[in-house]
């Protein structure tokens, strides 16, 4: 028996590695796809890219306003696999599937009809803005699909299967890269359709992505669910999530509403630091790739261990990510920086939009680093029950330094696209530090056999 309990365990609890390699795989594939979009779509002009890129920030601050039940979920459904409740994880994904198939209509409504009215409102440039409404009517009306493969993914992963999203995801970028270059130029049969074609594109590939997920969730669960369980709200397993799902959804609204103000800022600085902005954001998710993937799998292995009990691996796992994510992280934001000035060639030609780019490129150097941090130690207090803590910082943060600063420095002061990467320098400084400290404080407000196995890891 002695030896194969370890071994049970091994199979229960995914290393951090084998739970993030894959997310990190899916992540670039996906980056590496918003890049090549954004590459072919820069043919057609700067005007074209700041479209795009001004339209999806709009649809991901808009799909944050709907994300109170999907903050929870992923969770949740780690501590029920990882106490082999699978029963319950089962029931916890219906209340997923059924709560984004409803704010998924929604939203794509809101898309569909709305998309003038919020352009206009956010201050959109006139070049920019026809572009930008025909792109965000189309993508945005199939914010349903997005929702729902995005929550089934979530679920999926969760039960520590990383790979088979990260199959989906390849599959769904290789169509999307091939009906992009056929429907943006015009290939074969296919009529030239300019900025329309990459949002057809991105429809089709999303759905078919969307109907093998479905497939993929059937058969994660055994046994299959039945009808009535998808006729029944379960209550307690809604309450359960909600305990996370509304600080952290409190969080997401707020950086949606946040994110809106903070493009309005840089869209008053004029088409350029618009257009540099949607470069910035291509490029850096290179970077970001890597704190996302270990934030992530770090989430899916800390909910899974604390669903089973064993808090003293807890710790030594959060250690061991934000030690690697901060060195990769810097080695590849230097690289990116070193490598700026042809990476922004791929995407354009004017040098008025490069010189305001590289600066930014140089400070990612020591931003990156800290959103790492951030990222995995305030998903880690989440799980352990400090959601509330986690959302007041945050939201105070997204505010105060990021938006008011981004207003403070980029346009009063004068720094123009550089003022709003300093405001948000600011605010991952302030959160990273406060974080640290509330989980070291944790820890020694745990019971003994708890406390001291964490403190002999990252707090020692």
């Amino acid at each position: 028996m002695g030896t194969v309990q370890p071994q049970q365990e091994r199979r229960n609890t995914l290393s951090l590695w084998m739970l993030s390699w894959p997310i990190g795989i899916e992540l670039l594939l996906q980056f590496l796809m918003g890049a090549v979009d954004t590459g072919m779509v820069s043919r057609l002009g700067d005007d074209s890219v700041s479209a795009v890129g001004l339209s999806n920030q709009v649809i991901l601050s808009g799909m944050t306003l709907f994300s109170m039940i999907n903050a929870g979920i992923g969770v949740v459904i780690a501590r029920k696999w990882g106490g082999e409740r699978k029963d319950e994880a089962r029931r916890t994904s219906v209340l997923a599937v059924q709560a984004n198939a409803v704010m998924g209509l929604i939203a794509s409504i809101v898309f569909l009809f709305g998309a003038s009215s919020i352009l206009r409102l956010m201050g959109t440039p006139d070049s920019v803005r026809p572009l930008a409404e025909s792109y965000l009517s189309i993508v945005g009306a199939n914010t349903v699909i997005v929702l729902l493969h995005t929550v089934i993914n979530t679920i999926v992963r969760n039960t520590g299967n990383t790979r088979s999203p990260m199959y989906v995801t390849l599959g769904m970028n290789g169509l999307h890269l091939a009906l992009n270059y056929m429907l943006i130029f015009g290939v074969g049969m296919f009529l030239e359709m300019g900025i329309q074609g990459t949002a057809i594109s991105t429809t089709i590939s999303r759905i078919a992505a969307l109907a093998v997920s479905v497939l993929l969730l059937w058969h994660t669960f055994r046994p299959h669910w039945v009808a009535k369980e998808w006729l029944r709200l379960d209550r307690p397993l809604l309450r359960e999530v909600m305990q996370i799902g509304v600080p952290v959804s409190f969080t997401a609204i707020s950086w949606g509403y946040s994110q809106v103000i903070l493009i309005s800022v840089i869209s008053s600085m004029g088409a350029a630091s618009l257009a540099a902005y949607s470069y910035i954001q291509t490029i850096q998710q290179f970077i970001w790739v890597i704190a996302a993937a270990l934030g992530t799998g770090l989430q899916i292995r800390i909910g899974q261990l604390y669903g089973a009990a064993k808090h003293g691996e807890v710790n030594k796992s959060l250690s061991r990510a934000t030690g690697v994510g901060v060195g990769l992280c810097l080695l590849v934001s230097a690289i990116l920086f070193g490598m700026g000035e042809p990476i922004l060639s791929l995407f354009t030609a004017d040098a008025g939009i490069k010189r305001i780019c590289l600066p930014i490129l140089a400070l990612f150097i020591g931003y990156q680093p800290l959103r790492v941090i951030g990222y995995c130690v305030s998903g880690s207090l989440n799980v352990v029950g400090e959601a509330r803590f986690v959302a007041a910082l945050s939201v105070f943060g997204m505010w105060a330094l990021t938006a008011g600063g981004a207003y403070v420095l980029g346009v009063t002061a004068g720094w123009g696209l550089m003022g709003a990467f300093v405001a948000l320098v600011c605010d991952e400084v302030v959160r990273s530090a406060a974080f640290l400290i509330r989980w070291r404080r944790r820890s020694r407000a745990l019971p003994a056999s708890y406390g001291n196995q964490i403190r002999e890891g990252l707090f020692r």
